[in-house]
């Protein structure tokens, strides 16, 4: 054999190499391919949408609130009901404007702790408190999802309308993280800031395109790490139909965790007076979280608020001591692993709130009296 057909015979053997190489690299190219769709088709399919989304609309002003006159049998698991009066709040029944006679109203107004996340209308805190006392009118405007920026602006509009002796606007340290963002989980929010030592609502009407694409916002997760689709997310946002998670992180740092702290004084400030004006007290309630209570973790926002509301004169009621103090076996008990009270987490808070605020000092006036008119 010639020398140079011996390197033609090498090359021809290399390029046969290269090819088999090549063609396998393409195979497994394609079988990546289909296994990454199959994951993401599976991830779509499998992914549970908020349960939030089945009992609440778009708000212009809020981002978004119960859908009035809704029941859902089974929202949170067999016979476990959610009812929303004809006023857009979690209770069994609708409520006149004026406080009936011999009646106690007290307004909750909170995030999903607050609305009663995982049980019945009936097993809900807000609710639960009219079990220790007769006189007692419990209206429920607690929501899911909501930051304490929400809670305020709701109550304001909606809910201070309803005349009240007690307005508890109850929160977790999670509530605070939400407020300097503009979306929550994808949806859209409005922003409160302040400037010339004022409050300005931002963000506002609230863009409807996230709640319009709920599908599209609550999926951009699972279809960030595909690049074939990661031009369609980019072109999405830029239009502003969807948002990017790293956009709306509910983390707080530096000069934005300080100008929340500003808007907390705002909000509290604006709260006291304005109960005041309806001849109401206006008390904070702060839930601990299970990992707060079985942790040694920082408590700065806690600490925060039991020195403002001390400033301000404002009630401050934390059950932090109370959960706590519980063994262990007790506080799991207490909680789901969604992290939202269970029933009888919802009852030992309510037996609490009861206590406390019957027996305190600037309250048991409101309740005594109320008992002899």
């Amino acid at each position: 054999m010639q020398p140079l057909d011996r390197v033609r015979k090498m090359i021809d053997y290399f390029r046969l190499i290269a090819i088999n190489i090549i063609a396998l690299g393409l195979i497994l190219v394609v079988i990546e391919g289909l296994t990454s769709y199959s994951l993401l088709l599976y991830d779509i399919v499998t992914m549970s949408p908020l349960a939030d989304r089945k009992h609440t609309k778009y708000d212009p002003d809020l981002g978004w609130v119960n859908v009035p006159n809704i029941y859902i049998a089974n929202m949170y698991g067999a016979n476990t009901f959610l009812r929303i009066n004809s006023q857009g709040f979690r209770n069994n029944q609708d409520f006149d404007i004026v406080v009936p006679k011999g009646k106690l109203r007290i307004i909750c107004s909170g995030d999903s702790f607050t609305l009663g996340y995982g049980v019945d209308n009936d097993h809900a805190w807000c609710e639960l408190l009219k079990s220790f006392d007769r006189q007692l009118e419990t209206v429920n405007i607690g929501q899911g999802g909501y930051g304490v920026d929400q809670a305020y602006l709701w109550y304001k509009r909606d809910g201070s309308k309803f005349q009240h002796q007690i307005q508890l606007l109850a929160f977790i340290t999670e509530d605070f993280l939400r407020m300097p963002s503009d979306t929550f989980h994808g949806y859209a929010k409005p922003v409160i800031k302040v400037q010339n030592d004022a409050l300005l609502i931002k963000n506002v009407p609230v863009p409807p395109r996230t709640y319009d694409l709920s599908w599209l916002t609550e999926n951009v997760e699972n279809l960030r790490p595909w690049r074939t689709l990661q031009f369609l997310n980019r072109a999405l946002r830029k239009v502003g139909a969807i948002r990017d998670a790293s956009q709306s992180t509910e983390s707080v740092t530096g000069d934005t965790r300080e100008h929340t702290k500003k808007v907390i004084r705002k909000i509290f400030d604006d709260l006291k007076h304005h109960n005041e004006k309806k001849f109401s007290r206006l008390v904070l309630v702060f839930f601990p979280l299970k990992e707060e209570v079985t942790s040694e973790g920082p408590r700065e926002w806690i600490e925060f608020i039991e020195a403002e509301s001390k400033d301000q004169g404002i009630i401050l009621i934390d059950l932090f001591d109370d959960f706590q103090s519980l063994p262990h076996k007790e506080v799991v008990k207490m909680f789901r692993e969604d992290r939202h009270f269970t029933e009888r987490g919802n009852e030992f808070v309510a037996s609490l709130l009861y206590e406390k605020l019957s027996n305190h000092p600037e309250l048991s006036k409101v309740f005594s009296l109320n008992r002899h008119n």
